[in-house]
């Protein structure tokens, strides 16, 4: 994803920019300014699009890292009982809450490659799987504990384990490798530190629960 700037400083693009916008306006050759602030203009551009990604990083956290508490206290709160896992919340009163929160990390995930910016090809690859692993999870319900787990609701339960195992693996990437990357790894802000510890946290949690999954 696109964490990689300092939180409290421009970033670089705009930075980057401003030179050029600069360089624009003392050029004396008409051609080499008109090129000059067609560059200048792009970077801003890039620039805004970076922080509007800033912006969906926080939005997709914010949800994934509240879903499990709002379907289970709610769940609580409505009279229910807590379920075994988060994916048992579908087969109650919450299951819409459920798929429409999956369905909207799905499309933040998508939304990323609205007009990729360089650098990130990575980051673009693994949120289109990242949206696809969220909307299969949506569409293909864990087995219910009532219902026949045998023959087709038996191959969907499958399919939802398998779409939530990747979906975990690729959040744990995010959150260990993408997430806590830098333009300059030298001179890390505090905020930027803060922030990567956070990352980090999340994403050795999100590792722990695959692992026990698993066993």
């Amino acid at each position: 994803m696109f964490s990689r700037d300092k939180a409290d400083q421009p970033h670089p693009l705009a930075v980057e920019s401003s030179v050029v916008f600069h360089q624009a306006d003392v050029a004396a050759d008409p051609a080499t300014k008109e090129r000059l602030l067609r560059e200048a203009q792009s970077l801003a551009s890039q620039s805004a699009l970076a922080g509007a990604y800033s912006y969906l990083q926080q939005a997709v956290g914010l949800i994934a890292v509240t879903l499990p508490f709002v379907v289970a206290i709610g769940n609580e709160l409505a009279g229910g009982k807590m379920q075994g896992s988060i994916s048992a919340y579908y087969y109650t009163h919450l299951g819409n809450y459920f798929v429409g929160c999956l369905f909207a990390l799905g499309v933040f995930f998508l939304s990323y490659n609205h007009r990729p910016l360089p650098k990130y090809q990575l980051d673009n690859y693994l949120s289109n799987v990242a949206s696809a692993m969220a909307i299969g999870v949506a569409l293909f319900p864990t087995a219910s504990d009532v219902g026949d787990a045998s023959g087709g609701a038996k191959v969907v339960s499958v399919m939802h384990l398998v779409f939530a195992c990747t979906l975990f693996i690729l959040l744990a990437v995010f959150s260990l490798v993408l997430f806590t990357r830098t333009d300059d790894p030298q001179h890390l802000s505090a905020a930027k530190r803060k922030r990567n510890v956070v990352y980090r946290t999340c994403g050795w949690v999100i590792v722990g629960a695959i692992v026990l999954v698993g066993r």
